[in-house]
């Protein structure tokens, strides 16, 4: 796809301009952890630990501490049981690491590991062969087998052998075959033994598997046959260059992967194997916790005690599928916008991969942007891919009619359903003699006709760009391109590359979409490109079948390694060694959570396993549902444990609507294990934050309802338990967010509909907020245009902040901070401590006063206290000192200012000292930051030019009750004579207190900065706010709405 930024448009898109791309530190987002312990230096370790102790942090700090110590970075292998858990520690390793050198990678699938290890000790080519490739081979054979009464598979069997259910069955009964060390001879030897015919035919056809792939002019294998041909050869694991050996999420390997470590391990200086037992859930797959467990190592820690300290759960159980979408929306909004937590830190688990369609499509319907891990989706299942593959399919062979509407309605055809069929009506009334679809069909080929002004130019123009797609992928098979070149012209006939791109650029919810169909479109041309490389003259037909019948994953080559800014839908299983800040766990049902079906039935996989592992002879009878509800409720225990700080569990109870759904009996278990939120606590909670967000838009003149109290209703006995659903806050928002549910339910009846809509209107008719179908959601532009009753008084630090950024200064303080901020009472008190000396308060007494209050409004951990305390005390004696040290006569401490200084501007403050120096007045403001400012930033600073700006049309209100001369008031006058204005240091590490002065500025400079100000206090009344980069935007608390902030646009620019 060829993209200029001076080309802007292309295919009637514009595309936005192209983005600054540019170079910036990292953020290192991990903290090193301290052990109480000293970390294993040699020998053999197991470390065990429940989910959140950190194992895994504790394995990272060996492979630290082993390169601090010198240790070369080529001998350290740090092994993880799959690709996605080794891409998460090689990501956390790069957060603690500025770099090192070393010949390979230090972080290793267990069957990469095996393929490097066999690779080296082989000199012929060797290939590593996807599941979906050995699916293909697999059914290949079985439909060979099928039409020629080949294989020795019983009679009954043979007429499911092209099932692709039966080929799924086959491949996994191999799979645990292979991975326990067994071959073809093995599985006939078992089967004639035990009188299993299914084991014998599947023995007879690895055989043949093996050789078709011998055949193939190099060595092919598959993930599970590496890791035995790798024990096959014991040269490669006795001369291996590894000293340390770390392996993480131990119990996640199989027995063969198990048994490959524990080769390396024996001449290995260090071998430290970690993992949780209780988070062994990839039964499925043959793995289990007997490798974690039994493995013989010399020294053994237990890490019992979790380093996390999150909020206690809540567990919602709601009435209907659309309430759970409107929790799961509505928590995941609530949580990134009035809680300031990132998207990419929230997630939500589901139990399988059917569950993350709806989930996405409530989040994405919400605008929240959207990331799925692309190993979680089916190819083929991609919206994009499937409409791609059918414009394929219909080059060479005829549609149906549903086939065709989907095709000219989907992503390449662009057609709405409403002008498909008057595309249709249009096409009967040119061609009566026969339907309208089978015109379309036939007017897909050949040249164009006259249809004598029967279409609008809109219906022509989606035939047309149908048409035209076709074409370029007929063109391309008549020439004889290959599979790849016939999907390169399609894609490029739709045009939608330059579409999707322009929406991937804005961003949001949208862009979200449209970086994933790329992303799709990407692994659709590398499947095709590996096709065409292995078969290169393979027909399109082939490709196809290939595609969709094969369940390829999305991301088999996933080129970003950077998570996107967006909430992660996963399953429980992808969850495996993840946290996130925020965990939703969606869709806890009895039946799909615990799921105890029995897999394998066909080949009596289980039987072969059990006869393998445990010695159980074939026939005998055993139950397994024991054994699959035990790794169910570990698998919940993974779900309800990968929480930072918040968790919340969502399920449906309906036991009277027509698809009976109830709560799984894990919610019962985990109830009952405590920390479980109570929910009339959490409702006070938020009513209370609700009440403080309101401070704030008050002052500024918004029309805010009261807060109705917050109520509990129970049943007739007060000890019945809270039902989480009869928990609400009272108030006119709620009552007519009710109403409007009633008015737009399909479910609404009639009579209750029309009573809603009529309340509505009077509510309107009113001015109550939300009434008014203009004011929903979704119905108009979130921006409003009301203007503020702000203040046209402004205070000194008010026009510094306005100078800065006018958004922050107006919306900054309705961000909420966890604990009172301590430079604020440092701050306050230091200030109060000056006040009192220049009313005359004794210089001890005042000190007592403010340092008690500073200790009982620390809230700081223990082992800082002392030091806050000290920092404290050192501020209030150099203050002190300063005020005996200074020669100018104070004339005036906290002098309230109230001075008109232009058209609509006054100027409204206290100065904390005013000086008389000669016949001139000169301002002091004390400033507490440890960091004093320069010279060359105190000449221009705001505050005190604001002072200056004060004093030059102000006059001074004298007390005429003391003896000397005392300032009690500036207000509006005719000016005051202007001195050397001050800004004093006393808590920076100079060894006398810092000062830094601003001189007296010329009345011109002092009007053209008084110009200024109307423009700032208009900004307080909106309603445009303008946005501002400035130094202290890394610092900034409303970054998240902000949007100029790449984490703000997501929320303003959505």
């Amino acid at each position: 796809m060829n993209y200029s930024s001076q080309s802007a448009t292309r295919a009637g898109v514009t595309l936005p301009p192209s983005p600054d791309v540019r170079l910036v530190p990292r953020i290192r987002r991990a903290t090193r952890r301290t052990w109480d312990m000293p970390l294993p230096k040699e020998g053999s370790w197991r470390v065990l630990g429940t989910a959140g102790s950190g194992v895994s942090s504790l394995l990272i700090a060996v492979v630290l501490e082993q390169l601090a110590n010198g240790a070369d970075a080529s001998g350290i292998l740090v092994v993880a049981p799959s690709k996605e858990s080794g891409s998460l520690l090689r990501r956390e390793l790069a957060e603690h690491l500025d770099d090192y050198a070393a010949q390979a990678s230090m972080v290793r699938s267990v069957h990469s590991l095996a393929f490097a290890l066999l690779r080296r000790g082989s000199e012929e080519e060797l290939r590593l062969i996807t599941g979906a490739e050995q699916d293909a081979v697999i059914r290949e054979l079985l439909a060979g087998h099928a039409a020629d009464g080949r294989g020795a598979w019983p009679a009954d069997i043979r007429p499911a052998l092209e099932y692709v259910g039966f080929a799924r069955q086959l491949r996994d009964l191999l799979l645990r075959a292979i991975e326990r060390g067994l071959g073809p001879s093995d599985l006939e030897e078992l089967g004639a033994r035990y009188e299993r015919p299914m084991w014998s035919a599947a023995g007879d056809f690895l055989r043949e598997y093996e050789r078709t792939q011998a055949l193939a002019g190099s060595h092919s294998y598959s993930a599970a046959e590496l890791v035995t041909q790798v024990l096959l050869r014991p040269e490669l694991l006795q001369e291996h260059p590894w000293h340390t050996i770390v392996v993480d999420d131990a119990q996640l390997l199989d027995p063969t992967s198990g048994q490959l470590i524990a080769e390396l391990a024996k001449t290995a200086r260090l071998t430290v194997i970690g993992g949780d037992p209780d988070q062994a859930v990839f039964a499925f797959r043959g793995a289990n916790s007997e490798f974690l467990t039994t493995w013989e190592a010399d020294n053994e820690l237990l890490l019992d005690a979790p380093h996390r300290q999150p909020a206690p759960a809540c567990v919602s159980v709601v009435d209907s599928r659309r309430t759970l979408r409107d929790v799961l929306a509505n928590t995941v909004r609530r949580r990134h916008l009035e809680d300031n937590v990132s998207w990419r830190d929230i997630a939500v688990i589901v139990r399988s991969i059917g569950d993350i369609g709806p989930a996405r499509r409530t989040l994405l319907a919400a605008g929240v942007p959207v990331h799925i891990s692309p190993t979680d989706v089916v190819l083929a299942e991609q919206r994009l891919v499937k409409a791609v593959m059918l414009a394929l399919r219909a080059l060479e062979t005829e549609l149906d009619a549903v086939e065709l509407e989907e095709l000219i309605t989907g992503p390449v055809g662009g057609a709405d359903p409403v002008t498909l069929r008057r595309l249709i009506r249009g096409l009967r009334r040119w061609k009566p003699e026969q339907r309208g679809m089978d015109t379309l069909r036939e007017l897909l080929v050949g040249e164009l006709p006259d249809f004598n002004d029967l279409l609008t130019e809109r219906e022509e123009a989606i035939l047309a760009r149908i048409r035209g797609v076709l074409s370029a992928g007929r063109d391309a098979l008549r020439t004889g391109a290959a599979v790849e070149e016939v999907l390169w012209e399609v894609w490029q006939a739709t045009g939608l590359d330059t579409r999707l791109q322009a929406a991937a650029l804005r961003g949001g919810a949208a862009g979200s979409q449209a970086d994933r169909d790329l992303d799709a479109m990407m692994a659709l041309f590398d499947a095709a490109g590996d096709y065409a490389e292995r078969r290169p003259s393979a027909s399109l037909e082939s490709f196809i079948l290939h595609i969709t019948e094969q369940e390829l994953p999305t991301g088999v080559r996933d080129r970003r390694s950077a998570l996107p800014d967006a909430v992660e839908i996963l399953t429980a299983h992808g969850a495996v060694g993840r946290e996130w800040d925020t965990v939703i766990v969606a869709g806890v049902q009895e039946g799909t959570w615990p799921s105890v079906g029995e897999t394998g039935s066909l080949f009596g996989q289980e039987d072969l396993i059990d006869l393998l592992d445990r010695g159980i002879t074939p026939g005998t009878p055993v139950s397994h549902v024991s054994g699959r509800l035990a790794e169910e409720r570990r698998l919940f225990h993974v779900a309800t444990t990968r929480h930072l700080r918040r968790l919340l569990i969502v399920s449906v109870d309906s036991p009277e609507s027509d698809e009976v759904e109830e709560p799984s009996r894990f919610i019962a278990e985990f109830l009952s294990a405590g920390g479980v939120d109570v929910p009339g606590a959490q409702a006070r909670r938020e009513a209370g934050q609700h009440l403080s967000r309101q401070a704030l838009p008050r002052e500024l003149g918004l029309e805010i309802p009261e807060p109705s109290p917050v109520t509990v209703r129970r049943g007739a006995d007060n000890g019945d338990e809270l039902d989480p659903l009869d928990i609400s806050v009272l108030s006119v928002p709620a009552f007519v967010a009710q109403l409007r549910r009633c008015a737009t339910a399909p479910e609404s009846g009639e009579a209750e509909r029309s009573q809603a809509v009529r309340q509505l209107a009077r509510l309107a008719e009113a001015g109550v907020p939300g009434a008014h179908p203009d004011e929903w959601w979704a119905a108009r532009t979130v921006a409003s245009e009301q203007q503020l009753r702000g203040s046209t008084s402004v205070s000194p630090s008010r026009v510094e902040a306005l100078m800065a950024c006018p958004l922050n200064a107006v919306l900054g303080n309705l961000a909420e901070e966890e604990t009172t901020n301590i430079n604020l009472v440092r701050g306050n008190l230091a200030h109060a401590f000056l006040e009192a000396l220049g009313r005359g308060v004794e210089p001890e007494a005042a000190k007592q006063l403010v340092v008690d209050a500073f200790t009982s409004l620390l809230d700081s951990p223990v082992w800082s206290r002392d030091a806050e305390l000290a920092d404290f005390e050192r501020l209030i004696d150099r203050t002190y000192t300063w005020t005996l040290s200074n020669k100018l006569e104070s004339v005036g401490v906290e002098v309230p200012v109230t001075v008109d200084v232009a058209a609509g501007v006054t100027i409204r403050g206290y100065i904390d000292r005013l000086m008389k120096d000669g016949e001139e007045y000169a301002v002091v403001d004390l400033k507490t930051a440890k960091q004093a400012a320069t010279q060359n930033s105190v000449r221009d600073n705001t505050q005190l030019m604001t002072y200056q700006l004060a004093l030059a049309h102000g006059e001074l209100v004298m007390d005429d009750s003391t003896d000397g001369e005392w300032v009690t008031e500036i207000r509006t006058g005719g000016g005051v004579p202007r001195g050397t204005s001050r800004l004093v240091f006393p808590r920076s590490s100079a060894a006398s207190v810092t000062e830094r002065e601003q001189t007296a500025k010329p009345p011109e400079e002092l009007e053209e900065f008084a110009a200024q100000l109307p423009a700032l206090v208009a900004e307080l009344r909106g309603p445009g706010l303008t946005a501002r980069e400035n130094d202290g935007c890394e610092r900034c608390p409303i970054r998240s709405i902000c949007p100029i902030m790449n984490e703000g646009g997501l929320v303003t620019n959505a």
